[in-house]
This record gives C-alpha cells, structure tokens and sequence, in this order.
C-alpha cells in the first residue's frame, strides 16, 4: 500500500503511553511488517492481505490516519545489542553475550536467553532497549505530526536550544570555586548508580572522583546551571590531562538532577566543555565515567558520541 500525505488537518495524534509503545515496539520489530499504526489511537491495524488478483493491480492509498510503523532493521537490533554488551561489567555475561553475538542464526533469541540468567542485567536490558527505541518513535511522531498537517510537539532544535539557553544560563569556575558543595552531588550520582552497577564499582569510581578533585581543584573547570532560585540542577567536571599524544580533555563528571531530565542539558554542558577544550587547542576531549544510567548511554549514542574502551568485573 501507498501512504496517502494528504490528510485531514482535524486529524490528533495520539499521545504517547508505556502500552502504545509496546505496540509500536512490537511492529518495529516484526521483519513481515505486518502492522500499521493506527494514528488517532496508536492502535495497531493488521496489513490486510491480498490476493493473486490484487497483487497485479496498484497499491490503494492508505487511510489518511494509518501509517507503517517507524522503520527498525535487524542490524539496527544488532547493532543495539553490540552497544549494551560493551557497558556490561559482568565478564562471564560479556564473554557469554560476545559469543552469541559471532554466531550466524537465532542471535536474537539466545541473546535473551542469555540475558535471563542475570536478572539485574536483564532489566538493564529493557530499559536500555526501551529508551533507545523510544528516541526513534518519538521522531517519528513528529513526522506524522507534520504529516497530518499538525505543529511538531517539540519546537525545531535550534529554537528549543534557545529555550533552554534563556532559561538556564551556562556558568563556569574552577573546581576548587565551585559555589556549591560538588561533593554532595558525587552521593546523589553514586547513591543512584546502584541501581545498575555493583556497590564495588561504585565505590571505586568514588576513589576516582575523589582523587580527580584533588589533583585537579584548581586547574579543573567545573561548568554548570542553576534553576531560577540559584539551586544547582546539572553540573559537569573536567581538566586538561597530559599524554604521550598531546594534552586532552577530560569529563570525569556529569550530572542533572533527575528533575530536570530530557532537557538536552546534559548535551549543553558536553558540548560548552568541548569548545573549551578547541579554543586550548586540544586535539580531543572524552567523557569518562561510571555513573551514567543506561537511558544516559543511549542518549549519549544517539548524538553521535562514539564508545571508546570499557570496564570489566571480574568477580
């Protein structure tokens, strides 16, 4: 079938809930695309089926409210999958994951299979895969939106980075001038952190930051934002480090509070430490820490940050 673009402007789009995104997850995934999504409700409508005598003849245009769900591949899932198995801290899980991973049929399959022995990271799973797939759908919405004749939901990113640019203005000191206690923020992010990492990770990324602000207090550049009452809603902590190759930056911490989430504020800071890093004339800046949740990492993926290395626990 033909997806009709002439459509009713009286047209709404569904809102999207936990339960519409099973669905359209589900048709996502489904390789003989048979599903469309209903528009109004996020239903899913079944592709009707045709018959030898049909199959000849031109494809119908599509009600002006269904439309084929966002377009998902096995090398996406793939390629998911390779993502999630890097931040894996468990060995024998990883070493388990990577030999699914190199074989040639029924990956998918044994990869969950693989997974449900370890329920913790299991879960960690799903929401890794949920939070990846949401960014897709929800593109995808807003190109229905348009679709239908309707205003985006979000405004263009250039206009939504304004927003955030006049509401939350962008400070920056020294480390060791930070005008709020940095250390409490360190326990909220580690408290959090248990959640998905061991406590033994944890506390041995407490060593790290603890040591970081020692060796860099003063040097260090602690970039941030505050709320219109002054409070400090995302930080994030780097310095300039030595190396063989030359200096490089590098963000030992970074952090919103969970309030404040989904406002790209995370993005803003990377990106202000980063011109830094190009105005001293460094030839790279990396992020570097143990903290960031999995809904983080698939953001962080989704804007083009590339992984570099990983943890292993070997317990």
């Amino acid at each position: 079938m033909v997806y009709n673009g002439a459509v009713a402007r009286e047209t709404r789009l569904f809102e999207l809930s936990d339960t519409i995104l099973e669905r359209i997850i589900f048709a996502m995934e489904d390789q003989s695309r048979s599903h469309y999504i209903d528009l109004r409700t996020g239903d899913l409508v079944p592709k009707p089926e045709k018959t030898l005598r049909e199959e000849a003849l031109p494809e119908a245009p599509l009600p002006e409210w269904i439309a084929p769900p966002p377009q998902w591949s096995p090398a996406d899932g793939f390629r998911l999958m390779e993502a999630f198995c890097g931040r894996i801290n468990r060995m024998e899980l990883k070493l388990a994951l990577n030999r699914v991973l190199g074989r040639g049929k029924g990956v998918f399959k044994a990869f969950r299979q693989v997974l449900a022995e370890y329920p913790r990271e299991d879960a960690l799973f799903r929401d890794y895969k949920n939070a990846t797939l949401r960014c897709q759908v929800e593109l995808w919405m807003d190109d229905m939106r348009e679709v239908l004749g309707l205003a985006r939901l979000g405004v263009e990113p250039e206009d939504f980075q304004d927003l955030v640019d006049e509401e939350f203005c962008l400070e920056a000191r020294p480390i060791g001038e930070a005008p709020f206690p940095l250390a409490e923020f360190f326990a909220q992010a580690l408290e959090e952190a248990l959640d998905w990492s061991p406590p033994f990770a944890a506390a041995l990324e407490k060593t790290g930051l603890d040591d970081f602000l020692r060796r860099h207090g003063q040097d260090g550049f602690l970039h941030y934002m505050n709320e219109a009452e002054g409070k400090p809603i995302a930080m994030a902590a780097m310095a300039f480090v030595d190396t063989e190759a030359g200096p490089v930056g590098l963000i030992r911490f970074l952090y919103v509070v969970p309030e404040f989430r989904g406002l790209g504020l995370e993005l803003k800071l990377i990106d202000s430490l980063r011109r830094r890093c190009r105005d001293a004339g460094l030839g790279a800046c990396f992020l570097r820490s143990a903290l960031l949740s999995p809904g983080l990492s698939a953001s962080l993926d989704g804007w083009g940050l590339k992984t570099c290395g990983t943890q292993y626990l070997i317990d």
